[in-house]
């Protein structure tokens, strides 16, 4: 199962149709990533990792919605600092939500680090997302 939901060239047929790009890791592993604009109020899929999740976000005026939706029947444990949950941080600038997922695969666990930024552009009513999941073996 791991070769399937590692595999570059899956992720990039999956996230097609929004411009998805994914690459082998050095070591091992799959980097996948995508840039998007997406208008207040609509709920877009940023990233896809075909038989893990599917990252929608749903930009608002001030606050985010967003869904990491399985895609498959195995448990997945989703976790975010703090910082990361009210979306207000004085970071110094612009920071990225963090959030860090484990997936209990049969062979094995697989680990998900998710980093999205997100940059509003209130001329086009829009937030413009650039976000990127590194999936890994966890390392024992």
């Amino acid at each position: 199962m791991h070769d399937d939901v590692l595999d570059p060239g899956r992720a990039i047929a999956a996230g097609a149709a929004f411009g998805q790009l994914a690459c082998a890791l050095p070591g091992g592993g799959l980097l996948i990533s995508s840039s998007r604009l997406v208008e207040f109020n609509v709920r877009a899929t940023i990233l896809l990792a075909p038989g893990l999740f599917r990252l929608d976000l749903t930009p608002q005026e001030e606050t985010l919605g967003l869904l990491t939706r399985p895609l498959a029947d195995h448990p997945v444990h989703w976790r975010a600092e703090q910082s990361t949950w009210d979306g207000y941080r004085d970071a110094g600038g612009v920071a990225p939500l963090e959030l860090h997922g484990l997936f209990e695969l049969p062979d094995g666990p697989l680990a998900c680090w998710l980093h999205i930024l997100s940059f509003t552009d209130r001329d086009a009513a829009a937030v413009h997302f650039v976000a990127k999941a590194e999936l890994r073996v966890p390392s024992r």
